[in-house]
């Protein structure tokens, strides 16, 4: 009795008599059906226009398309999924929500009341809008997680992967360096004095004076510029670093606003990320590689066994709602 309950609804809606006329129009429609679970054309625009107000740029044309058929295909798979945590008996009660969404505050620094409001209309959702977001995640997670096993990878693996893949961690020469910097009040004779300054410094540190101490009498700090990419460097600055060793200094360069002073602390010469800093990032990769490729498999098997209608056809109705056919 249920079924045919079901089906006379979706008979229902996929056409709509016009009052007054005998032409039959299509307003609304079932786009997706999995078993008795149905995504009608007018729920699907308004997640796309939900999930189009998180994206910083509002794709047009053939990428509007585009975006429009992954999230189909996504609609489909959460209907499968949501299918399969009925049959499981699985929920999400209120508490793992408000969890949810007090890490998300956390995380983001948004314990303030009002500028947690205010992030929430930037982003273009309500709070129940965000709320139905998390329970939906947080069941397809519950529901995946008891059919997806971990993937066991071994170090000798991920070291082989690392070789396969060593090219991505190449580190580029770099350079550590420490300045000085002068500055330039208005008028030729304070830039003069400015390069004075700049010049008696760069000879007493030549000759065995600490560049510190000299920058602290002069009025100013030094301070770590830290490790740059050689090829990130100003060309004036290449060049006159060229033929310095470590722990030399340049000779003053005039920059906007003064004179720099630059000490090389060391050169760092091109090479590869150690594979135990690597490493961490690479099991991740497999883990969520592993549970990518078995939630797909599962979402496959059960295509199979249930009821699955995609009614795409329908997409030109989603499509007319925001100007494009």
């Amino acid at each position: 009795m249920r079924n045919r309950v079901v089906n006379l609804v979706i008979a229902l809606m996929a056409v709509v008599v016009v009052a007054g006329a005998g032409e039959r129009v299509l307003l609304e429609g079932v786009l997706v059906r999995v078993n008795d679970r149905i995504v009608t054309v007018s729920e699907f625009a308004d997640r796309v226009q939900e999930e189009l107000n998180q994206v910083p740029q509002t794709p047009t044309g053939e990428e509007l398309h585009q975006f429009v058929d992954m999230l189909l295909n996504e609609v489909v798979n959460e209907l499968i999924l949501m299918e399969r945590a009925t049959e499981k008996r699985l929920d999400v009660n209120e508490e793992m929500v408000d969890q949810a969404i007090a890490n998300l505050r956390e995380e983001n620094n948004l314990q303030d009341d009002q500028e947690w409001e205010q992030a929430l209309i930037s982003s273009g959702l309500t709070i129940d809008m965000l709320r139905e977001r998390y329970r939906r995640t947080i069941l397809l997670q519950r529901t995946v997680q008891g059919e997806v096993r971990p993937v066991e990878v071994t170090e000798e693996e991920l070291r082989r992967e690392y070789e396969e893949k060593k090219s991505r961690y190449l580190v580029p020469a770099k350079v550590e360096l420490e300045q000085v910097f002068i500055p330039v009040d208005d008028g030729d004779a304070s830039r003069a004095q400015a390069e004075r300054t700049a010049l008696g410094m760069v000879s007493r540190v030549r000759d065995g004076a600490d560049l510190k101490a000299e920058a602290t009498l002069a009025g100013v700090q030094l301070q770590e510029l830290g490790e740059i990419p050689t090829d990130d460097c100003r060309a004036d600055l290449v060049q006159a670093l060229e033929g310095l060793d470590d722990g030399a200094i340049t000779d003053p360069l005039p920059v906007s606003g003064g004179f720099q002073v630059i000490r090389l602390v060391r050169r760092i010469p091109e090479g590869y990320q150690p594979f135990e800093e690597v490493m961490p990032e690479l099991r991740r990769q497999r883990s969520a590689e592993s549970y990518e490729s078995q939630t797909r498999g599962l979402v496959e098997k059960l295509r199979n066994e249930y009821l699955v209608e995609v009614h795409d056809e329908y997409l030109d109705l989603v499509f007319a709602r925001f100007g494009t056919t």
